[in-house]
């Protein structure tokens, strides 16, 4: 059991964000102050510019030289709370969860799968996959099937042959006998989390032949 040495690449290291940070800060200022001493340089000096005005741009500066601390420590925050959500998913390993299988996750580019169980044999068995808003966009004949696990995987198509975008679809089962028995299937997923990939970019329990997301866990055994 390991977990992907990608986790590395989910958030952003302490020293990029300090390179950030500065170079941010400093094509802040020197922008601000080269403008403005351009500025002063440049100025009528029968109708130079007063006080107020002059205070006015100073405080510009400040509040660019706050912005760039806010967005220092909101990225430092992020890296944070990055590292110790890996720290978590790290400590499920070995745990046996019971999750909802039913959702596919579709990427740019690849497939999406998961598994399902049969709960008896079945002579046909048709898999529709439904967007965020329900709407059918790909049916497919999955044939006979025995009981027990089965996995599925979408190619990522409709029913025309056209990539669909990348996002969060469902999967929906109807199974039935040569007779047209509905046979019983179930999309819970239960076993032994034996690693955790970052190949997508966030966290993804394997158990078994699936991926599973932890927004989809509903249990955890300790």
């Amino acid at each position: 059991m390991e977990i992907d040495s990608r986790n590395q690449l989910a958030a952003p290291t302490a020293s990029r964000i300090q390179r950030t940070d500065q170079d941010n800060q400093t094509m802040g200022k020197d922008a601000f102050m080269k403008l403005l001493v351009a500025q002063l340089q440049n100025q009528d000096p029968l109708d130079p510019m007063d006080a107020r005005e002059m205070v006015t741009q100073l405080s510009e500066l400040t509040s660019v030289e706050k912005l760039a601390g806010i967005e220092y420590r909101l990225t430092a925050l992020e890296v944070a709370n990055a590292g110790m959500a890996n720290t978590q998913v790290a400590g499920l390993v070995g745990k046996t969860v019971t999750a909802d299988a039913s959702p596919l996750r579709l990427e740019e580019a690849g497939s999406a799968s998961t598994v399902f169980t049969l709960e008896g044999r079945a002579e046909k068995v048709t898999a529709t996959i439904r967007d965020e808003q329900g709407r059918a966009v790909r049916t497919v004949e999955l044939g006979a099937h025995y009981p027990g696990e089965v996995t599925f995987e979408w190619d990522g198509m409709n029913d025309e042959g056209t990539r669909m975008p990348p996002g969060r679809y469902s999967l929906e089962l109807r199974a039935e006998t040569a007779e047209g028995t509905p046979v019983p299937t179930s999309t819970e997923l239960t076993g032994v989390v034996s690693g955790v990939s970052y190949e997508n970019g966030y966290p993804e329990l394997m158990v078994g032949d699936a991926r599973l997301l932890l927004g989809d866990v509903t249990s955890i055994e300790m």
